[in-house]
C-alpha cells in the first residue's frame, strides 16, 4: 500500500510540472484582389505590365485604341472654339469694314446738309426781290430738312453699330459657350479612360486579357493584390473564442517562411461553421503541391499557402 501510494504521488507531480500544451490554429492566406477592367469596349492596344510586377497607384495599366474619342474630342474642341468666336463678335457689335461704311456715309450725309443749307439761305435772301421763286425756296427748305433727317438716321446707326449684342443674344450666346466646353471636358475625358491606371498599388496577379486583345466593356484586363489584401484565414474552437478577440496578435508560421510572422486578429464570425476541407492535417499537408511562378521579390505570405498560427505571450 505504501508503494502504491509513493507510486501516485510520483505521477501526480509529474502531471503538475508538465506544462499546458500550446494551442495550434490552422490555417491558410487568403488574398483579396483588384479587378481593373476596360471602362468601354475596345480594341488594347498596349499593356504596360506583366505578372508578378510591383505596381504603384496612378501608375498606367493598359491602354485602348482611341481614335473615334479622339476624332469626338477634336470636334468638341472646334465646336466651342465657334461658340467663343460668336460670343466675342456680339460683345465687340459690328465688324470695324462695316463701321467704317456707315461713316463714310455720314461724311456724304454731312456734305449733303452743307450744301442743302447754302441753298436753302440763297433761296431766302432772294425772297421779296424780283428774281424770288416761291417754288424753289420751299424745295430748298425741303431738301434742307430731308439731309438732316438722313444725317441723324445715320448717325443712329453708328451709334448701334459701335454697340454690343443685345443682352438675351449675349445670354444665349453664352450659354451655348458653357454647353459647348461641358462637351469638350466630356470627351477629353472619354478620351483619358481610354488609358486605365491602378487607383490601389499592388503586385500585377494576372493578366486576363494581352495587346491586341478586344475588351468588352466592363471585361477584366488585369487583376492586382493590393498589400492590405492578404490576411490569414484561421479556425479555432468555441472555446477559445475568448482568446481571440479583435486586436489579438499572433504569431503565424509556414513552410518555407524564413521567419515567423505576426498578424492582428481584424474581424471574428458570429456564426459557427464546419472545418472547411482546405484545412488539412500536418500530414496530409505534406502531399500538396502548388503551381510557381517565380520572380524575385521580398518574402512574405502567398494567397492559398497553408499556415499556422498560435497565440503570442
Amino acid at each position: 500500500m505504501k508503494r502504491l501510494s509513493c507510486a501516485l504521488l510520483a505521477l501526480a507531480l509529474a502531471a503538475c510540472d508538465e506544462a499546458p500544451k500550446e494551442r495550434v490554429y490552422l490555417g491558410y492566406v487568403e488574398g483579396e484582389r483588384v479587378t481593373i477592367a476596360a471602362p468601354e469596349g475596345g480594341w488594347i492596344e498596349e499593356v504596360f505590365v506583366g505578372e508578378g510586377d510591383a505596381v504603384v497607384a496612378g501608375q498606367k495599366l493598359f491602354r485602348l485604341e482611341s481614335r473615334k474619342e479622339s476624332a469626338q474630342r477634336d470636334a468638341a474642341k472646334a465646336k466651342l472654339d465657334q461658340a467663343a468666336a460668336g460670343l466675342a463678335d456680339l460683345l465687340t457689335g459690328k465688324r470695324a469694314d462695316e463701321v467704317k461704311a456707315v461713316e463714310a456715309q455720314i461724311a456724304q450725309a454731312e456734305a449733303n446738309l452743307g450744301l442743302a443749307q447754302r441753298e436753302r439761305v440763297r433761296q431766302q435772301e432772294l425772297s421779296g426781290s424780283p428774281a424770288a421763286n416761291p417754288q424753289r425756296l420751299d424745295q430748298a427748305r425741303a431738301n434742307f430738312e430731308a439731309d438732316r433727317a438722313r444725317l441723324a438716321e445715320l448717325q443712329a446707326q453708328l451709334r448701334v453699330a459701335r454697340l454690343p449684342a443685345r443682352e438675351d443674344q449675349i445670354a444665349s450666346a453664352r450659354a451655348q459657350m458653357e454647353a459647348a466646353a461641358a462637351a469638350l471636358a466630356e470627351a477629353e475625358i472619354r478620351l483619358g479612360d481610354r488609358s486605365v491606371a491602378a487607383r490601389v498599388g499592388g503586385r500585377a496577379e494576372r493578366l486576363v486579357r494581352r495587346a491586341g486583345d478586344l475588351a468588352p466593356a466592363g471585361g477584366a484586363v488585369v487583376t492586382l493584390l493590393p498589400p492590405e489584401g492578404i490576411h490569414v484565414r484561421i479556425y479555432a474552437p468555441e472555446a477559445d473564442l475568448a482568446g481571440l478577440r479583435i486586436g489579438t496578435k499572433l504569431a503565424v508560421t509556414c513552410d518555407g517562411c524564413a521567419r515567423a510572422l505576426t498578424a492582428e486578429v481584424t474581424f471574428v464570425a458570429g456564426e459557427a461553421e464546419f472545418t472547411p476541407p482546405v484545412i488539412y492535417a500536418v500530414e496530409s499537408r505534406r502531399k500538396l503541391v502548388y503551381m510557381v511562378k517565380a520572380r524575385p521579390s521580398a518574402a512574405g505570405l502567398k494567397p492559398g499557402q497553408p499556415v499556422e498560427a498560435r497565440l503570442m505571450p
